[in-house]
């Protein structure tokens, strides 16, 4: 509650997850191309590396922590709940890989039962958060070293394959079916035409959660530090 208050204090936090996260992009197995958005993949690639970034952030955020930086339990904070609560309920639901990538953390942090939703009230175990996240960025670093011995498309799949595992994809979808629902013959840029705009659809709880901050989060747009104070409807 005290970061909401404190301007200086969220500013802080988010530089230094940033600085790490921007970093992250460029070290470990396949690093991220920075001509990589120019590129045509399904947006599940772009949400696997963004949240492998951050979840990168959160996981040095706890040594800084334990290396007594003022900033770093702030950091945790920050990427927990901004990554799960804001990006998934905020934009478009088109190809929306940052949402992807929170919907993701909350349900493989659901499923390992660090994040309980009983009662109308949600609890975070954050003792087990650091382990846990870790474990996820294990998963996704794991899937990065052995994509440098897979064809892109084999890639792809896998990646579709560690996503479904956690989350739902649509039910219409043609990639959820395998490769024989696809047209292989084509190059696998064409092949991301049969990428659906919302091939992972919010959960019933993201449901819930969109109806009760989307106005709110919406109505702080263009908010800066200089900004007059304003108290959310």
């Amino acid at each position: 509650a005290a970061m909401v208050h404190d301007q200086k204090r969220c500013e802080e936090a988010f530089v230094l997850w940033d600085m790490v996260h921007d970093r992250t992009h460029s070290h470990g197995d396949l690093p991220f191309d920075p001509f990589m958005i120019k590129q045509r993949q399904p947006f599940w690639m772009y949400g696997l590396e963004e949240l492998r970034c951050d979840l990168t952030a959160f996981k040095e955020a706890v040594k800084l922590q334990e290396d007594g930086v003022p900033q770093a339990r702030d950091v945790q904070y920050a990427v927990l709940f901004d990554r799960m609560f804001r990006f998934p309920v905020t934009g478009e639901r088109v190809r929306n890989y940052d949402g992807l990538g929170g919907q993701l953390l909350f349900a493989y942090l659901h499923k390992h039962d660090v994040i309980r939703w009983t009662d109308n009230k949600l609890h975070i175990d954050w003792q087990r958060a650091p382990q846990v996240t870790n474990q996820l960025c294990a998963e996704i670093e794991d899937l990065y070293r052995a994509g440098i011995d897979r064809p892109k498309l084999v890639h792809w799949f896998a990646a579709y394959d560690l996503v479904s595992q956690y989350l739902a994809p649509h039910p219409g979808s043609r990639w959820a079916k395998g490769p024989d629902a696809l047209d292989l013959s084509r190059p696998p840029r064409k092949l991301v035409d049969d990428v659906l705009p919302d091939e992972f659809p919010l959960s019933m709880f993201y449901e819930a959660l969109s109806k009760k901050l989307k106005n709110v989060i919406a109505s702080t747009k263009g908010i800066t530090a200089e900004s007059p104070e304003r108290v959310a409807a």
